[in-house]
């Protein structure tokens, strides 16, 4: 009875991620077919001769970094509670920036008297070596928007492209040096997995064959399942999904405008892919009790990476939704981490019932190999805002930020998940599958833990930064890795101390 409870949990889990995939495709490309050009935003709003724009324009501006710092005055009719004073910076006819000329009053009664405020453009790198902007004030009443006349400004960014192009070959050689030492270890790697003799449910289950084929091997179809499940095919299918959100983020990315975008495109890819690789590479080597199939490593990684397309549908729902209200902190801190620890958590339990899945150190491996999986497209969607349109010193900043620092902390959150499971594998219960029930609270209040310094700050200024850096980052992050680590390694020393050789339940 629990073992079918299993599998239709694993059905509605897989359900609920082609949800989640339909629903991130149409909140990725809807953006792309609405009008957003100058001539439909612009062209919809009033002229008030009250709302005026200012700047000293230079003939041209030449930017060494992005984005560039733009004084302007705007002159305002009084302004009520709820309106809003903005920047609408466009290129090309699209607009490329939006900046919040009132974003550092805390009330409305600060700039109640005010009829002039003093407000900088960022004038985003807009992925071409010259550039022409038009830049409006915009004035949002409950009644109507305003815009003011527009000011004109070109751009050289010849000295921001050499910039960047001198800080690339720089990461070139890096990821070079990287691939190089990488190389023998990946081969090492390889050459244990033909040397590792796996007790295999059934014959031929990791012969070439079963790559090619995989369908044809297996006594039940549940084996059959898991075989494809471990193939080409299922790669392939998990594929599709990432190459669209690949395809959405070079679209977002504009890629076909320059060299450097594309440069710069490609380079962000490797640098979020080297370390989620490397950590990969560590803990399958750490499990040197029984080394899991390189074929069920690949799976999971994919898993992970198109975990990324399933939340982030999503996650622009609930966080539009807050933002309305002003709280899009909030989302950050309570809905985004469930949300994604759900859609990377879906994988485990679809290979619950895995005979290769036996342990809590089978768990602990496969649910942070998938978390290294998200974290890869995460950390490349991040570092496409730099330096296409942001600082390049930025965009190492972030990189050595979340691929360096934090580079474990999505594997980590999963691995609870898997741990938990395999804890219920271990103990034989017939339905593992529903350790995501409660695995997904506990990986998400970690996660949660992570994601709540913008929330700290917001509401406790530069107290909320100190208890974040000084108490949950070391507490949640770093304590729950290494006591992660401390787990992983003495389960692995208990079961050679206990047996003296492989542990494993014969599983179908």
């Amino acid at each position: 009875m629990l073992q079918a409870i299993n599998r239709i949990f694993i059905a509605l889990v897989m359900f609920a991620a082609l949800c989640g995939i339909f629903l991130s495709v149409i909140m990725l490309f809807l953006p792309f077919l609405a009008e957003d050009d100058i001539t439909f935003e612009i062209g919809e709003m009033e002229q008030n001769d009250n709302l005026a724009l200012f700047a000293e324009v230079p003939a041209t501006i030449a930017p060494d970094d992005s984005p560039y710092e733009f004084n302007t005055t705007i002159s305002t009719p009084s302004l009520t509670a709820p309106d809003t004073l903005s920047l609408y910076i466009y290129a090309d006819g699209r607009r490329v920036a939006e900046i919040d000329c009132l974003k550092d009053f805390e009330y409305y009664e600060d700039y109640s008297n005010q009829t002039e405020f003093h407000c900088t453009a960022l004038i985003p790198y807009n992925y071409l070596k010259s550039q022409d902007y038009k830049i409006f004030a915009v004035l949002m009443t409950e009644e109507t928007e305003y815009t003011s006349q527009p000011i004109a400004l070109s751009a050289d960014w010849s000295s921001y492209e050499g910039n960047f192009w001198s800080f690339s070959s720089l990461i070139t050689i890096l990821l070079v040096v990287f691939a190089v030492l990488l190389l023998p270890i990946t081969i090492l790697a390889f050459y244990l997995t033909t040397r590792t003799k796996h007790a295999a449910a059934f014959k031929g289950e990791y012969s070439l064959g079963s790559l090619v084929f995989p369908l044809s091997n297996g006594k039940t179809i549940l084996q059959k399942f898991h075989s494809f499940l471990l193939s080409p095919y299922f790669w392939f299918l998990e594929a599709i999904g990432i190459v669209i959100m690949l395809i959405y983020m070079a679209i977002a990315a504009e890629v076909w405008k320059s060299e450097t975008a594309l440069a710069a495109f490609v380079l962000s890819g490797l640098m979020a892919f080297i370390i989620p690789y490397v950590w990969c590479i560590i803990w399958w080597y750490m499990d040197f009790r029984e080394r899991e199939p390189l074929r069920l490593i690949i799976t999971l990684f994919l898993w992970g990476c198109l975990a990324a397309l399933m939340a982030i549908g999503l996650n622009t729902i609930l966080g539009a939704i807050f933002g309305i209200f002003g709280l899009g902190f909030i989302s950050t801190f309570l809905l985004t981490p469930p949300t994604e620890e759900f859609y990377k958590g879906a994988g485990l339990g679809l290979i619950s019932e895995h005979h290769e899945y036996d342990s809590i150190e089978d768990g602990i491996l496969f649910g942070f190999v998938i978390g290294m999986g998200f974290s890869f497209i995460e950390d490349w969607l991040y570092l496409l805002s730099n330096p296409m349109g942001s600082s390049i010193i930025g965009w190492f900043a972030l990189f050595l930020m979340r691929a360096i620092l934090f580079s474990a902390n999505h594997g980590f959150y999963t691995a609870i998940i898997g741990g938990l499971i395999g804890w219920l594998i271990e103990r034989r219960f017939p339905a593992p599958a529903l350790g995501l029930l409660a695995g997904v609270p506990i990986a998400a209040f970690f996660h949660a833990m992570h994601n709540s310094g913008e929330m700290l700050i917001s509401l406790l200024g530069a107290g909320g930064a100190i208890l974040y850096c000084c108490l949950l980052i070391p507490l949640f992050d770093y304590g729950g890795i290494i006591g992660l680590f401390i787990l992983f390694a003495y389960v692995l020393f208990r079961r050679r101390k206990k047996t003296g050789t492989k542990f494993r339940e014969k599983r179908s």
